[in-house]
């Protein structure tokens, strides 16, 4: 056998034994290309899934998704290529009401999801439709909200900017306040506001609690 040939065997091998060492470590990640040891092509948009099911099935293959120093694995592909600076999870003070709430939940929707969407749709990614966490690993909002998505009464207090107050959120999440506020559900305001089945859902359209704006 060729010097050349024994290379190629041994980099085959080491490539078998690679892709063996993700599928046996990981065996609730994905289902691999048994002879490419790759991900289904569509795995970037649903990849979270398996993800919040068992965060560390990833770890053999990526390393670690909190530490930056240690990601990479044996694919030496590092979570944090595509995700953020602090990995792939919520950043640093995300528990500042300021910033999941004013600057996330409540702002427009930005179309992403998976800890770098806003809207209050991105929310329900990781914590559920209706903000109770199906999967299990992720906090549910309820714990902190009594009345979640959002803050308890009063959640129309102005005093202050950063007390709750739902004119500062996005009118391009009403289909999400449409869940609880249909046509004026849980809401203290009569007479209930009437909309046309199938309006889209809005702030001032007579979907929601209001027929015009405030």
């Amino acid at each position: 056998m060729s010097e050349r040939l024994i290379i190629r065997a041994f980099l085959a091998a080491a490539a078998g034994l690679a892709i063996l060492a993700c599928a046996t470590g990981a065996p609730n990640a994905t289902k691999l290309d048994p002879v490419s040891g790759q991900h289904p092509a569509t795995w970037a948009t649903t990849h979270w899934s398996e993800y919040l099911k068992n965060p560390d099935s990833c770890k053999p293959c990526h390393g670690s998704t909190t530490d930056r120093t240690q990601a990479g694995g044996t694919s030496q592909v590092s979570c944090f290529g595509c995700h953020h600076a602090d990995g792939p999870h919520h950043p640093a003070g995300w528990a500042d009401p300021a910033q999941h709430g004013r600057a996330g939940a409540q702002a427009a929707p930005n179309g992403q999801v998976f800890f770098q969407g806003t809207g209050f749709a991105a929310c329900t990614v990781c914590h559920g439709s209706d903000y109770s966490s199906p999967v299990g690993i992720t906090p549910s909002c309820k714990a902190c909200h009594t009345k979640a998505p959002h803050a308890a009464k009063p959640w129309i207090d102005g005093t202050s900017p950063l007390k709750p107050n739902h004119d500062k959120t996005n009118e391009a999440n009403a289909a999400e306040c449409a869940k609880c506020h249909a046509l004026g559900a849980n809401s203290d305001i009569t007479p209930k506001p009437p909309a046309p089945a199938g309006t889209v859902p809005g702030c001032f359209n007579g979907t929601l609690c209001h027929t015009k704006s405030l």
